[in-house]
Formats: structure tokens, C-alpha cells, sequence
């Protein structure tokens, strides 16, 4: 057995890599994130909402599959899952409404939308079992509040992206190899 290799994902990397191991498997949950929290920055038309819905049902499915034995237990899965999904879309319908859209500006229609995808991904993570599901609707509910502060403050901003970078510097630091300088090839041999 490889021990340099990830167990279960068949991809090789440097045991001291820790970045790279924690990474490849959470790469979907990142990109929910990602993904919901460019929606709220730039702000765009609805239909980014409704693309996006299918997507967080699609990862919610695939991240809580495993979660379910029988074949009967995961067609309840998906049947739970797209209805909460479907009950969203509804909800952002409503929200794109345009008799509301003359009542609320942009800014509070994506932070809206933002805060029923959060509500929407905790609770399908709760039923797919999936944790890291939940903790995206978390992040997601937290992230509603900071952002609409973020967007008042740009030095904030500058500042979280210096700490944000600063990590991920340190981060690739603590992962690079440490070579001594006196590293023995061979062990020395006594003279006679």
C-alpha cells in the first residue's frame, strides 16, 4: 500500500501536503460557497438563482448518498431533496416577482435569495445526513449579515483579503518538505 497515496481517491500527493488532503474532498462544498457568495456580490439577474438551485441539489444528493444502504432509502433521498429544492425555486419565483421587485432593491433581493439558499442547504443537509451540507447553510446564514457589513466598509474588505492571503502563504509554507542541511546519505563507518 502507497502510503503517499489518499485513501479513496486514487490520486497521489506528498505525505506532508496537508492542504491537498484536506482540499480534494471538499472541493463541492467549496464551490457552494463560492458560488452563492458571487451571487451576492455581483449581483446577478435571478436566473443565476434558479441555475444555481439544481447545482446545491445535485451536491446535496451526491454528498449524502452514501448515507442511505437500500435502494428504496435513496429514492426517498432524492424525492425529499428535489421537493425541498422545488419548494425553493417557488421561493425565489416569488422573490423575482414583479410586484416585489418594486419594493426591494438589489442589494436586499440577492441577500434575500442568499438567506433562503442558506435555509434551503441546512435543511436538505439535515435530511441527506451529509454535515458539511449543513456547515455550507451555516456559513452561508453567517455569511448573509457579514456581507451586506463587508459592503459598507472596503477597508474591511482590504483587510480580510490580506488575512485570507496571509494563510493561504502559510498554509503552502507548513506544506513544503523540510530539508536539513546535514541530511547523512550513509551511515559513517569508523576508521581504523
Amino acid at each position: 500500500m502507497d502510503k503517499d497515496r489518499i485513501e479513496g481517491t486514487g490520486h497521489k500527493f506528498k505525505r506532508g501536503s496537508v492542504v491537498l488532503r484536506w482540499l480534494l474532498p471538499n472541493i463541492p462544498y467549496i464551490a457552494m460557497l463560492l458560488l452563492a457568495l458571487v451571487g451576492i456580490d455581483l449581483m446577478p439577474p435571478v436566473i443565476y438563482w434558479i441555475i444555481l438551485t439544481p447545482v446545491f441539489g445535485i451536491i446535496s444528493i451526491a454528498a449524502g448518498w452514501h448515507q442511505f444502504g437500500t435502494g428504496t432509502q435513496r429514492l426517498g433521498l432524492v424525492y425529499r431533496v428535489a421537493l425541498d429544492w422545488c419548494a425553493l425555486l417557488l421561493a425565489l419565483y416569488l422573490l423575482s416577482n414583479s410586484d416585489l421587485q418594486a419594493v426591494m432593491n438589489v442589494n436586499a433581493r440577492s441577500l434575500a435569495m442568499v438567506t433562503l439558499l442558506a435555509l434551503g442547504t441546512f435543511v436538505v443537509g439535515v435530511q441527506a445526513r451529509a454535515w458539511r451540507i449543513c456547515a455550507v447553510g451555516c456559513v452561508l446564514f453567517l455569511a448573509v449579515p457579514g456581507l451586506g457589513w463587508l459592503h459598507r466598509s472596503p477597508l474591511l474588505v482590504a483587510a480580510a483579503m490580506c488575512v485570507v492571503i496571509a494563510l493561504g502563504g502559510l498554509a503552502w509554507w507548513v506544506s513544503q518538505p523540510q530539508h536539513d542541511t546535514a541530511s547523512p546519505s550513509a551511515p559513517a563507518t569508523p576508521s581504523r
